[in-house]
C-alpha cells in the first residue's frame, strides 16, 4: 500500500515535468527559465505536495524532452517518411560557435490528423572550413537519411533558400539531390525571390540618381545606436522644435525582409527634426558628412516618400507566402496580381488590357505613362509638386526621379522572371 501511494505520488509529479517541459518547448521558453521554477513553485503552492517535490532545472528539462519526449515522436515520424512522400527543408544558422546548425524539417501527411504536418528530424550540425559548403551541408543530410533508413525516392520536394551553395546547377545540394532522386522538385524561397526583387529594383533606382535608401538606413541607424545621450538629447530638442514626438531609429539589417520599409517609414516621421539637426551641427565624421550632404537635398525627401509608397506591393505579397495556412492555391493569382500592380504604376491601362503577362511590351515608351502620370503615390506627389513650386527641387531633378522610378518598376518586373 505505501509502496503504491509513494508510486503514484512520483508519477503526479513526473506527470508535471514533463508537461512543463513540453510546454516550454511549445512556446519556444529558453530552458534557463527552469532554473525558476523549482524554488517559485514551492513558494507558490506550500499546500501541494506535487509541487513541494517538483525538480526540474534546465539540465533535467533538456534530457526530459531529448531523452524521454523527441525518440517516440521521432520514430513515428520516421515510420511516415519510410512509407509517405515528403519534402525536406533546411536552411543554415549564421555561423557563431564551432558549429553551424543546418535544421533538416520535413512535411509530411499524418493520416491520423488527416493534414499535412511540419515536423523536425534532424540539427545535420557542420563544423570546420568548409562547414557552409554544400558538399559537406549535403553529406549530413544523407546521414540523417541513412541513419533512419529513410529512401531519397519517397523525397518529392526539397526547399532551400536561394544561395548558390543550395541551388546551382552544378556542385550544390539540389544537384546532389538530384543524383539520389532525379525527380525531386527544388523549392526556392519565394519570400527570399521577393526580397531580392525589391533589392534589385533599389539598385537600378540608385544607378539612375544616385540614391540609396538602404545606406541611408544604415547610417541613420548606426549613428544613433549606442551613441551619447548627446546626440539623442539634441535630436529630441529638435523633435520638440518641430512639435514632434522623439522616437528611437530603427537599424536595418538587409538580411531581415521587411526592415527597410519600417526604417524608411520611422525616418519619414521624424524627417523634419533628422534634417534640422544635421544641418544645425558640426561633425567631421563620414557617417555624418553622408547624412548633412542626404538631408540637405530636398529631392531626398520625395525618394524616400517613394519607396514607402511602393514597398506594400512586396511586402503585403511576402507576408501572404509567410502565413501559417497553406496559400498554394492562392499562389498563381496573387503573382499575376503582385506583377499587374507593379506594371500598372508606369504603364498605360491600354497597355495592360487583354493581354498576358509575357505579351506586354513595358519598356516600349508608348506603352508608358509620362512622368507626370506615374503611380508614386499621393503623399508624394504632393510633396514633390510642394518642393518643385516652392524652388526646393528643379526640374531636372524632377526628371531624374522619374526615370529612377521607371527604372526601379521595371526592374521590379523584370528580375522575378528571369
Amino acid at each position: 500500500m505505501i509502496c503504491s501511494l509513494i508510486t503514484s505520488f512520483l508519477l503526479q509529479t513526473r506527470r508535471a515535468e514533463v508537461k512543463l517541459a513540453v510546454s516550454m518547448v511549445e512556446h519556444n521558453v529558453p530552458f534557463a527559465v527552469a532554473d525558476h521554477f523549482s524554488p517559485l513553485l514551492k513558494e507558490c503552492f506550500k499546500d501541494s505536495p506535487t509541487a513541494q517535490s517538483f525538480k526540474a532545472a534546465r539540465t533535467k528539462m533538456s534530457c526530459i524532452i531529448n531523452e524521454a519526449v523527441a525518440p517516440p515522436f521521432r520514430k513515428e515520424l520516421v515510420m511516415k517518411m519510410r512509407t509517405n512522400p515528403f519534402t525536406l527543408i533546411t536552411d543554415g544558422s549564421n555561423y557563431t560557435g564551432r558549429e553551424k546548425m543546418n535544421p533538416l524539417t520535413v512535411r509530411v501527411c499524418d493520416s491520423d490528423l488527416s493534414k499535412v504536418v511540419h515536423r523536425f528530424l534532424d540539427m545535420c550540425p557542420t563544423s570546420g572550413p568548409n562547414c557552409g559548403t554544400a558538399e559537406v551541408i549535403y553529406k549530413k543530410m544523407d546521414e540523417a537519411m541513412q541513419k533512419n533508413a529513410i529512401p531519397w525516392r519517397n523525397c518529392v520536394s526539397l526547399s532551400v533558400d536561394n544561395a548558390p551553395v543550395n541551388t546551382g546547377a552544378k556542385n550544390s545540394i539540389a544537384s546532389r539531390a538530384h543524383q539520389e532522386h532525379g525527380s525531386i522538385y527544388i523549392h526556392g524561397c519565394p519570400c527570399h525571390i521577393i526580397h531580392n526583387t525589391a533589392k534589385q529594383a533599389g539598385q537600378a533606382f540608385l544607378e539612375v540618381c544616385g540614391f540609396d535608401p538602404e545606406d541611408l538606413a544604415v547610417d541613420v541607424g548606426y549613428w544613433f545606436k549606442g551613441s551619447t545621450n548627446r546626440r539623442k538629447g539634441y535630436l529630441t530638442e529638435f523633435c520638440e522644435l518641430h512639435g514632434s514626438e522623439y522616437m528611437e531609429m530603427l537599424m536595418h539589417v538587409s538580411v531581415r525582409w521587411l526592415s527597410l520599409e519600417k526604417c524608411l517609414t520611422r525616418i519619414l516621421q521624424q524627417y523634419e527634426p533628422l534634417a534640422s539637426y544635421f544641418k544645425s551641427l558640426n561633425d567631421k565624421q563620414p557617417r555624418f558628412r553622408r547624412l548633412v550632404e542626404a538631408f540637405s537635398d530636398s529631392i531626398t525627401e520625395v525618394y524616400l516618400l517613394f519607396f514607402q509608397a511602393t514597398f506594400p506591393v512586396f511586402s503585403t505579397f511576402n507576408l501572404l507566402l509567410q502565413r501559417e495556412k497553406s496559400s498554394i492555391f492562392l499562389l498563381h493569382d496573387e503573382m499575376r496580381g503582385f506583377i499587374r500592380k507593379l506594371l500598372s504604376k508606369f504603364l498605360k491601362p491600354a497597355a495592360l488590357q487583354h493581354r498576358e503577362l509575357h505579351e506586354i511590351c513595358f519598356k516600349e515608351p508608348s506603352n508608358q505613362l509620362p512622368g507626370e502620370k506615374l503611380v508614386i503615390g499621393f503623399t508624394t506627389r504632393v510633396t514633390h509638386n510642394r518642393l518643385l513650386e516652392a524652388g526646393a527641387i528643379t526640374p531636372q531633378q524632377v526628371q531624374r526621379f522619374q526615370k529612377a522610378a521607371v527604372a526601379f518598376l521595371e526592374r521590379a518586373w523584370e528580375y522575378p522572371l528571369t
